[in-house]
């Protein structure tokens, strides 16, 4: 299995982590993948086989062939068979709402179809698009353009929700949350219900999530870490305070996760962002 990464264009920077294209050259017999919170939403194409999703709120279901994900809380698991052909668009944790002007507390937990988001004829041709090449540049580019095309007919902005979570992505959830609420010009009751439309969660309860997905990234792929070392740099005050949060979104004690994870980092390398 090859899993790739995507930089945006400079105009799209703002809003857009990456793009990436998942895929497998031959049939793979059944494995599940499991991927804890990241703090990202996405949109994802799937031209291959379909698969399954497993999550706390919703059980194992089949996953739409293409889809919005909102912001997970806990972790899930993929269950993969056949080929692999996913690629998909990684936003910034307010940007969807900003580009497509949608509630993203609706979309907490959820892979809601595109179908009942966006104009079919327009969904059609970027599906048509993406399908038609095997170069997976070509699959990225297109999106990209799909996403251009929205960018320029919305023209949206940066506001300071947008700027705010950003905020806390770039420092992995490790900030005073007062910090933000002191900067925006806001009451806390006005910041606090703005950032819920725009990200789905509030700006406390991002910056756990975001800070375990840090960690979590910290450790992928690994059998032995120094648990000291990693909690020192996510900057836990106390040792309690680690394992609860760990386990809230993971559902496991830390050496447990190490010992039974099976993220994506066990299946192939870590991957390079790289520029199209």
């Amino acid at each position: 299995m090859e899993y790739q990464k995507f930089n945006p264009c400079a105009q799209l920077e703002p809003f857009v982590e990456c793009y990436f294209s998942w895929n497998s050259q031959e049939k793979i017999a059944p494995i599940i993948i499991e991927s804890p919170p990241s703090g990202f939403c996405s949109i994802v194409f799937n031209y291959s086989d379909s698969y399954y999703l497993e999550t706390k709120k919703f059980g194992k279901q089949p996953v739409p062939q293409q889809f919005i994900s909102g912001q997970s809380i806990y972790s899930y698991n993929l269950f993969l068979e056949g080929k692999i052909g996913l690629c998909g668009i990684v936003f910034k944790p307010a940007a969807l709402a900003t580009i497509f002007n949608l509630p993203m507390y609706e979309y907490v937990e959820e892979r809601v179809d595109l179908y009942r988001i966006f104009n079919n004829a327009v969904l059609d041709r970027v599906i048509k698009q993406i399908n038609s090449t095997n170069d997976i540049k070509e699959k990225v580019q297109w999106m990209e353009d799909f996403l251009l095309r929205q960018f320029h007919s919305k023209k949206p902005e940066l506001d300071y929700i947008d700027k705010a979570a950003n905020y806390i992505i770039e420092h992995n959830g490790m900030l005073q949350v007062n910090d933000l609420l002191a900067e925006s010009c806001m009451s806390r009751r006005t910041f606090e219900r703005k950032f819920f439309q725009k990200v789905g969660l509030s700006p406390k309860y991002y910056a756990r999530i975001r800070r375990i997905g840090y960690l979590c990234n910290l450790i992928a792929g690994k059998k032995k870490v120094d648990w000291a070392k990693i909690f020192y740099e996510c900057e836990y005050y106390d040792h309690a305070h680690f394992i609860k949060d760990f386990q809230e979104f993971t559902g496991r004690s830390p050496q447990q996760y190490l010992n039974e994870n099976t993220e994506l980092a066990n299946f192939v390398d870590k991957p390079t962002t790289q520029s199209l």
